[in-house]
């Protein structure tokens, strides 16, 4: 194995072992120590993979969002339709995958420490940034033009909603539901255009 598939290979089981630290401690709990013991390493070798707990919480936090795009990639057919695209977006978002403890808590975990960590902060704009310009194309080929905002607003709230509260209480909805209520806000702002 190349020395670079090692490097790749040793960071990305690092960033596995920050997401189960997140799971287990919580993010502040989280540090060097316990990732290094979740990957059965010294803290050294973690020291020697990252320039520090923050470098690597980012690159947990970039593999995440990574994670997420790819599954919305897979989801989304060739040449698709707006509202394909929308599908795609609403269902690689509410996917079980991404809803796995370890994910959900490392992601709750980040959102809390944004306003501490201003690399994390710009991170999380770049990924708020994408996600928009993902949505809002779709959404002015669907509503009134008046409406791409409210209805984008509308959607995002919608899944970060859904999201949080699978997390908070698993059992008050299935993700078939969250899925189907987004769709169905969908046709509610594409019939407000024909009204």
């Amino acid at each position: 194995m190349s020395r670079l598939k090692i490097r790749d290979f040793r960071r990305n089981e690092l960033i596995d072992a920050a997401i189960a630290s997140i799971a287990a401690h919580g993010l502040p709990d989280t540090t060097l120590a316990t990732i290094a013991e979740q990957a059965g390493v010294s803290p050294a070798l973690v020291n020697h993979y990252f320039d520090g707990k923050e470098e690597l919480l980012e690159a947990t936090l970039r593999r995440l969002t990574k994670e997420l795009a790819q599954e919305i990639r897979r989801l989304t057919p060739a040449n698709p339709t707006p509202r394909q695209r929308l599908e795609a977006i609403i269902d690689g978002c509410l996917e079980p995958e991404q809803l796995r403890p370890g994910a959900v808590l490392a992601w709750r975990a980040y959102i809390a420490q944004l306003p501490l960590h201003p690399r994390l902060a710009s991170l999380q704009r770049t990924v708020n940034r994408r996600f928009r310009s993902n949505i809002r194309p779709a959404l002015r080929a669907m509503v009134a033009p008046e409406m791409v905002d409210e209805t984008y607003l509308g959607l995002y709230a919608l899944i970060d909603g859904f999201w949080m509260r699978q997390f908070i209480d698993p059992n008050s909805f299935s993700m078939d539901d969250a899925r189907r209520i987004c769709r169905r806000f969908l046709d509610w702002a594409v019939a407000a255009r024909r009204s």
